[in-house]
């Protein structure tokens, strides 16, 4: 296999990847704003944290427009609490599904489908340079 060959290989692995990635984070994108759009924000109370290895989520209490008091366990956590209990957060949840509810942050909402796209694009554009560069 010559230079060129090996550089084509490279440009279509890496542009394979990376639309892979790209369609994965717009997807999350599009869930994400879909969930943001249709959810209702109110106040929450840390009541306690999980620890799980070295991580701590908050779980939170709250109360939807149903009445019926509902706790969830949050989806991200950190290695020092970073809320204190009986400590207010603003939270967002699905009226339909008020167990999938999740601290209204950009942490909570956005890292993941803006890490997604991010690392597509990049895995995209390299590839994508590759493979200009394959062809005399």
């Amino acid at each position: 296999m010559n230079d060129l060959q090996s550089l084509r290989l490279f440009g279509f692995i890496f542009g394979g990847i990376g639309s892979i990635l790209l369609v994965v984070g717009i997807v999350l994108t599009l869930k994400t704003r879909s969930f943001v759009a249709t959810s209702v924000i109110t106040q929450g109370t840390v009541i306690d944290f999980k620890r799980r290895s070295k991580v701590y989520y908050p779980v939170v209490e709250f109360t939807p427009s149903s009445g019926d008091t509902t706790v969830f366990e949050a989806n991200s956590g950190s290695s020092t609490p970073e809320f204190q209990m009986g400590q207010q957060v603003e939270i967002l949840y699905s009226p339909q599904q008020p167990n999938d509810a999740v601290i209204h942050s950009w942490l909570n909402l956005w890292l993941l489908p803006a890490t997604f796209t991010g690392m597509g694009a990049i895995f995209f554009l390299i590839g994508g340079v590759a493979l200009l560069n394959s062809f005399p």
